[in-house]
């Protein structure tokens, strides 16, 4: 049974991704001042709010690994965790590369938005090198209370961008202005959103499913260490 869903959840990503990509290259004209760059949009908009579910994951399945001490629950925020860093490092590179096009720099400094997705990355950055090479002991508490903070300020990255005037303001806010206005850029959108949260899904899934073979073959390695000795 759990093959048959994987399949279908994996196959279902495929389409949705494929469409995307066709709607996006295929379907969408090109930004009247931005040209064809402005399709960078789509993936960037669209991992950032992925990731953003991803650490959401993270902020349960790490409050519930503390209060239960459940090793699923541990093995699901790593798993959770490590997708989100991935996708968060997609939206820093497609952001990089969008701002470089429209405002002629990579990146700055006094922009809060900017800063704070930085921040962001490096707590996560510090979650997935803590995961892996933190003491065994306590890398599960400690790794749950990184990630609890790192997810904790996602609502900091959403407000940053409140915090200058508007004409201060380096970022764009396509969505919450009314940005897309031919149809089918709400249809490319929507579809690779859908798409890139399906992704995320599916890359928890299997990191999770890693993640319990691995605690598995440790609990043997362990058994039979006990037995030998």
């Amino acid at each position: 049974m759990a093959s048959k869903l994987f399949l279908i959840f994996a196959s279902t990503t495929f389409v949705l991704l494929a469409i995307a990509h066709y709607f996006i290259f295929m379907v969408v004209p090109n930004e009247q001042v931005m040209g064809a760059v402005q399709r960078v949009f789509y993936f960037h908009v669209a991992a950032a709010l992925a990731c953003y579910a991803a650490f959401f994951a993270v902020f349960v399945a790490s409050i519930s690994y503390l209060t239960s001490r459940n090793k699923n629950h541990d093995i699901f925020s790593v798993a959770a965790g490590e997708v989100g860093f991935m996708l968060c490092t997609i939206v820093l590179i497609t952001g990089m590369i969008w701002g470089h096009s429209a405002w002629n720099t990579w990146f700055r400094w006094e922009e809060p938005r900017l800063v704070t997705f930085l921040v962001l990355w490096l707590i996560f950055l510090s979650f997935t090198v803590l995961r892996n090479f933190g003491d065994p002991a306590k890398t599960a508490v400690h790794g749950s209370i990184l990630g609890i903070i790192g997810a904790a300020s996602v609502p900091l990255v959403y407000l940053s961008i409140k915090l200058l005037p508007q004409s201060a303001r380096l970022h764009p806010e396509v969505i919450e202005h009314g940005g897309l206005r031919d149809p089918s850029y709400w249809q490319a959108f929507t579809i690779s959103l859908v798409g890139m949260l399906f992704l995320c899904g599916l890359l928890v899934w299997v990191r999770y499913r890693i993640g319990c073979a691995e605690d598995r073959a440790r609990l043997r390695a362990l058994e039979e260490m006990n037995y030998d000795a």
